[in-house]
């Protein structure tokens, strides 16, 4: 008669979707906003892709953010979230195209962005947010 083998351990969940990373690792990064950090800001949004055109932007940019989607007009005074502003500011870009080829005839990608839209902000609830994203890069 043969021996029935016994599992020694019972696994309720499969370690293959065992989350590694829950915590975002920059503090200052669109996805680790909070709704409390998520303030409205004013501002005025501008289409550089297609001037005069209107432009949709919709996304939902951090956990327990409700989704966003709203059509601008260009040169329009709006009232967002600056998770939104921040996203338009410095995620809504194209990669530019290149005419240069390698030896396979393959197009070699420049690197550079070129941005579709731009956000303008004017006012914020705190002096400290409004410095803080003054001094950022993509102002200057």
């Amino acid at each position: 008669m043969a021996k029935m083998i016994v599992p020694q351990e019972i696994r309720k969940d499969p370690l293959v979707h065992l989350k590694i990373n829950k915590i975002p690792v920059n503090l200052d990064s669109i996805e680790a906003m909070t709704p409390e950090k998520d303030k409205k800001v004013s501002g005025t949004f501008v289409n550089i892709e297609c001037p005069g055109q209107p432009a949709k932007v919709s996304g939902k940019y951090y956990k327990g953010m409700q989704y966003f989607t709203q059509v601008f007009e260009d040169q329009e005074h709006v009232t967002i979230p600056l998770s939104i502003a921040r996203w338009i500011n410095e995620r809504s870009a194209y990669e530019q195209h290149s005419y240069l080829q390698d030896e396979r005839g393959n197009p070699i990608k420049t690197g550079k962005k070129q941005p579709r839209y731009k956000f303008m902000i004017e006012s914020m609830d705190t002096e400290y947010d409004c410095l803080r994203l003054i001094s950022h890069p993509i102002y200057s």
